[in-house]
């Protein structure tokens, strides 16, 4: 690896700028996954390569973009680096709920590692593992001889991932304390019988893994034991434990996550102390050019293939996107092209992979869905970390016009709905409203939050958050149970206080603008009119002849924020048939729970087709 002042992240950032990732396909054609191969342009000094192990569910999302920079950091050293999607898991083929996901899991780890030894020609290959990551490489270890093993905060046994899940799953807004039907499940992923019991048998003190090294990093926030290592070692396995610091950070909720790049070099400079596998044959940087149309056969719910094909947009092409379509071309004739933007700081997936599901099922009847990255999340990579892991973004709908204009030439030909979860929802809703010169025939809007932002603005604290509250305890009112705890004295009175008196606030202040605004209009030009007006903003939307949407969880503030700050003119379009609204029960923001998404998925999905196939 080159020189790099930890203190300087400029000089971090330049460096990275040399790397080359190639996005692709692989694996047989029925049960294909999405890799992503990270290389230098500089000749690579050595004849290994490193996969990279993902986490689980929400942690999945939450690392996805250190697990990004640790591909690159490796790809820095001279060591190209591979990152995978499981199969059934983010952009990869397949279901979350196919048989025991614990045997596909391990399958994919290791067509990863050989799609790794095919692309480069390396003959050794070492893996790094985040999580249950490190754990299934810990697995994979058992079958596969790997050069090193570097496993980062790894769970030693199933049942305590399980017991993790579970108390997720208790403590979830929408979650019940039986689950669905007896379903293990939280964080939008669901762990069904056969996997469940599965994962219940692993125990990393009963396997011996094979590994020429293996490194073992704790997690940072949790007591550390050596119970794993102890095993290892008295069966002759060369490990080593060290405490790097980062893996708190990178596993909290995915707004919120840093990327702790000094450990992540650390990590890199250890696995190159004992290197001694010279290169034997200079191997050119894969090139492939992803601006056209590569199309390959990814999910199924018929039993046909989805066609995928890799985007490339922004000025300097530096935003990325997926295109999912129809097998047979013309099924798409005529039909809106559906636009999918990024749900907080998720990558394109989505929670729970919502924006994959709702792409491919509508691939299966003929429509064509491009996901978007927008800069800074996902892998439309910035050079400047300030601009990383930020869900809004006020030049939203020009990045939505790029994507778009990367279609083609004849982009200005198709129509298109926009839609998204929360900032998703919001970036959508701009779009309809700023840009004139695309056919946009909908925004199908998924839980927003607010339909206004600023620079600096935090949604927490605000009049937003009191609508999530109100919400909570007007539900709270029709239940008889809550009542008793009420008159037990065993409520919170000062939160049930302050948000009424909040409440009252936000009702009062929404009719004042809109007076204020009316008064403005009267006097003054419509240019003149404060920014802000979501009456009047409905209003223009739906007079160009496009149709809004609101998709909305029955828990979530959406609904209130829609009906206080839209008025009578949101209820006026209700009526008239310009705006649509569907309601989805017994589910939170990010619809975490199987059957509520499910519902949210076909919602979507229906409306769509009702709408637009005829």
């Amino acid at each position: 690896m080159p020189d790099i002042a930890l203190n300087e992240p400029l000089e971090v950032e330049l460096a990275l700028e040399s790397v080359v990732r190639t996005p692709l396909y692989f694996g047989p054609d029925e049960k294909q996954l999405l890799g992503w191969l990270h290389q230098s342009h500089l000749p690579s000094q050595y004849d290994i390569g490193v996969v990279i192990s993902p986490p689980l569910g929400t942690e999945y999302l939450s690392a996805y973009r250190a697990m990004r920079y640790a591909a690159d950091y490796f790809a820095l050293a001279g060591i190209p680096a591979f990152r995978f999607d499981y199969h059934g898991t983010g952009d990869s083929s397949g279901f979350n709920d196919d048989g025991n996901r614990l045997e596909a899991w391990l399958w994919s780890i290791e067509q990863a590692n050989s799609e790794l030894k095919r692309l480069t020609g390396c003959s050794r290959t070492g893996i790094l593992g985040l999580r249950m990551g490190a754990t299934l490489a810990s697995l994979a270890s058992e079958k596969i001889a790997f050069d090193f093993l570097v496993l980062w905060a790894a769970l030693e046994s199933g049942r305590k991932y399980l017991r993790e899940i579970k108390a997720i799953q208790m403590t979830g807004i929408a979650q019940d304390s039986e689950g669905e039907s007896g379903l293990l499940e939280a964080g939008g992923m669901a762990y069904w019988a056969e996997t469940e019991a599965a994962i219940g048998k692993i125990e990393l003190t009963q396997i011996v893994p094979q590994a020429l090294r293996t490194l073992v990093i704790p997690r940072d926030d949790l007591r550390t034991n050596s119970r794993v290592c102890d095993a290892w070692r008295a069966a002759g396995v060369n490990v080593e434990q060290l405490a790097y610091s980062g893996s708190a950070e990178m596993l909290v909720d995915v707004g919120e996550t840093t990327v702790p790049h000094e450990s992540i070099i650390k990590v890199t400079e250890w696995v190159k102390e004992n290197i001694d596998a010279p290169v034997k044959e200079q191997h050119d940087v894969l090139q492939v050019d992803i601006t056209t149309s590569a199309l390959v056969r990814a999910g199924s719910t018929t039993g046909c293939g989805v066609k995928e094909s890799f985007i490339k947009f922004g000025k300097d092409r530096d935003c990325f996107a997926i295109l999912s379509e129809p097998t047979i071309s013309t099924s798409h004739a005529g039909l809106p092209v559906i636009v999918i933007v990024n749900s907080g700081a998720n990558h394109r997936v989505g929670p729970g992979r919502l924006y994959v599901t709702i792409a491919r099922e509508l691939a299966h009847l003929g429509f064509r869905s491009l996901r978007i990255d927008i800069p800074g999340l996902g892998d439309s990579v910035v050079n400047e970390r300030s601009r990383e892991n930020r869900d809004y973004i006020s030049n939203s709908s020009d990045v939505i016009h790029d994507a778009i204009k990367a279609l083609g030439e004849d982009y200005r030909d198709y129509r298109y709905v926009m839609t998204g979860l929360c900032s998703g929802a919001y970036a959508s809703f701009h779009a309809a409203l700023d840009l004139k010169d695309v056919n946009i025939a909908e925004a199908v809007l998924i839980n927003p939050l607010t339909f206004y932002w600023h620079e600096g603005m935090a949604l927490e604290g605000t009049s937003i958050e009191n609508f999530g509250y109100w919400n909570w305890y007007r539900k709270a009112a029709r239940d008889m149970e809550s009542w008793k705890k009420l008159l037990r004295g065993r409520a919170n009175y000062s939160t049930l206080v302050k948000t009424i008196r909040n409440r009252v606030r936000v009702v009062v202040s929404a009719k004042t603008r809109r007076i204020r605004r009316k008064g403005y209009a009267r006097s003054k030009s419509l240019s003149e009119v404060a920014e802000g007006d979501l009456s009047q903003d409905l209003a223009k939307i739906t007079s160009n002849s496009r149709h809004l949407t609101f998709v909305l969880a029955s828990s979530d503030p959406g609904y209130d924020i829609l009906m206080t700050d839209g008025g009578k003119m949101a209820r006026r379009l209700l009526t008239s048939g310009k705006m649509s609204l569907y309601m989805i029960e017994d589910s939170d923001h990010t619809f975490s729970k199987y059957k509520p998404r499910s519902h949210a998925i076909n919602t979507i999905v229906n409306h769509i087709v009702n709408r637009y196939k005829k």
